[in-house]
């Protein structure tokens, strides 16, 4: 999938800019979503083959679900870090490591 930058914080015309994409990707995820659900409900019901046709057809919908799936955790990647004020590639553990005991060990969920 195409990776897209995140815009400069302190610009509001990259941010707005960045929030209309994000609402037109989620527009578009919104109906590919609706269209992938209806195409596997019509067909498995209306499928009445079995051995290799059933096999077949049972991967492509499960790739079809995949690819709906991996489009929304997208969609919620890129929504999360517009809402972030500071950058997601650093972690607060490397930015400030001496704010920590050596024997305490903080997880991130």
């Amino acid at each position: 999938m195409k990776r897209h930058p995140l815009p400069e914080a302190n610009s509001r015309k990259q941010m707005a800019r960045a929030r209309r994409k994000h609402t037109e990707r989620v527009l578009l995820a919104v109906v590919f979503t609706a269209v992938e659900i209806w195409a596997v409900v019509a067909t498995v019901v209306r499928l009445d083959d079995d051995g290799v046709l059933a096999v077949a057809v049972s991967v492509v919908l499960s790739a079809a679900l995949i690819a709906v799936w991996d489009t929304w955790q997208s969609i919620f990647a890129t929504g999360r870090a517009l809402r972030s004020p500071e950058p997601a590639e650093t972690p607060a553990e490397e930015a400030n490591p001496e704010v920590q005991s050596p024997g305490m060990k903080l997880v991130r969920l």
